[in-house]
């Protein structure tokens, strides 16, 4: 067992507290292991129905800043922009912003899952991008961005 990876949302009370207290226990259970996340954060553009949605992202931070090897940030805005903008969708909806996600995930896990010459393993795929123990949080890029019919 080489680390662990997590997908869960700062903003909501299931995935930040669920998720803070997995890394919690992660970090006590197995401190030698790698965590890396995949953390969704809060749209800014709209207001949300979860009143302490503040709350929950300050806190989460906290537990990913110390619990977590690597964050890999999905910004919900960001993603909202490019399913506007680049594949020109009025109104995204939940699978098509998943579908988005889990392209990145699936791209930035490729040298993991398929031989290869250079980060087959998540230690040195997370050397390589976390210069030092606390600068680990990570923005993603993805190209070409299309629909698929």
């Amino acid at each position: 067992l080489e680390g662990f990876t997590l997908c869960h949302s700062i903003a909501g009370g299931t995935g930040s507290g669920l998720g803070s207290f997995l890394l919690e226990k992660l970090a006590e259970r197995f401190p030698k292991k790698l965590v890396q996340t995949y953390s969704v954060f809060p749209n800014q553009q709209e207001v949300s129905d979860v009143v302490v949605q503040p709350y929950n992202s300050l806190l989460s931070l906290k537990r990913l800043t110390l619990n977590a090897d690597s964050v890999v940030v999905l910004d919900n805005t960001a993603l909202n922009r490019i399913a506007a903008e680049r594949l020109q969708l009025e109104h995204a909806s939940f699978p098509q912003i998943n579908g988005l996600v889990s392209t990145v995930m699936a791209a930035s896990t490729s040298t993991l899952r398929f031989p290869g010459y250079m980060n087959n393993d998540l230690m040195g795929l997370l050397a390589s991008l976390v210069p030092t123990p606390r600068c680990h949080f990570l923005m993603t890029g993805y190209t070409p961005l299309v629909l698929r019919p």
